[in-house]
């Protein structure tokens, strides 16, 4: 039990900046163990973002939708302290760096600095997101449950999501930080837990439901593609870069 106990708080403080214990124990097995709470991160994450929306409409009905979708961005990027948008910039420059090198591209990606397009395709991330934000707030009018769904839904599945590519994919490099959670990620209880996000999205989106599990599989198996084209795996920046695409085609895909 205080395996899975420890492994909740390493899951929350390692994917977020809320505040913890202190570690008692960060060995292979509460790694192991935190990566099943992953999805509960993400939904702590939109229970914030939902309470965001709530307050800001109790406090103001007539709230502009821009500066509401600002805020909701806002706080999204402050929970995650940004990680998965440093993932996203750092594969972005080892991508278009390595120019179609698989060592030259991982050499990159272990680079701090900071080329034009890792900026580019994090100015890119946050336009798309808070884009389709705004849109799913200007039609909250008419359906604020799929709004307030999706908020909570999609943080669940963008971080199942990279469960999901551990469990069917290499980890390319000898050591990091996710490399002892590798053999813990079983194909058999990522089913599992697909199954049970998936029961969550038919009351959560209700007859978008389909599409958005739908869209959700295709960017991985897309992505998952991708990667073991140019990679042959996986590494952290790539799970990083996986989150934040997933959740902004995911609000795309909700919005349209």
């Amino acid at each position: 039990m205080s395996t899975y106990y420890w492994g909740f708080w390493y899951a929350l403080i390692f994917l977020s900046r809320v505040p913890g214990p202190y570690l008692q124990r960060v060995d292979k097995e509460v790694q192991q163990a935190a990566m099943w709470f992953y999805p509960i991160v993400g939904a702590i994450l939109g229970v914030f973002l939902v309470s965001l929306v709530l307050l800001c409409y109790l406090y103001n009905p007539q709230a502009s939708f821009l500066l509401v979708a600002a805020l909701v961005l806002a706080l999204w990027v402050y929970f995650t302290g940004a990680m998965h948008l440093d993932g996203v910039a750092d594969t972005a420059d080892a991508w278009v760096g390595g120019l179609g090198n698989h060592e030259r591209t991982l050499e990159i990606m272990k680079d701090p600095r900071v080329g034009a397009m890792a900026v580019a395709a994090m100015i890119v991330v946050l336009l798309v997101k808070f884009a389709a934000i705004a849109a799913l707030l200007e039609q909250a009018h008419s359906d604020l449950g799929l709004l307030l769904g999706g908020l909570l839904l999609i943080p669940m599945l963008a971080r199942a999501g990279i469960i999901g590519l551990m469990a069917t994919t290499s980890y390319v490099r000898k050591q990091g930080m996710v490399s002892d959670t590798q053999s813990a990620a079983t194909k058999s209880k990522v089913m599992i837990m697909s199954a049970v996000l998936a029961l969550l999205a038919l009351p959560l989106l209700q007859e978008k439901a389909l599409l958005i599990l739908f869209v959700w599989l295709t960017v991985l198996v897309a992505y998952r593609a991708a990667l073991k084209k140019r990679l042959g795996g996986y590494t952290g920046d790539t799970l990083g870069a996986a989150v934040e695409i997933q959740e902004a085609v995911l609000l795309v895909a909700l919005a349209l």
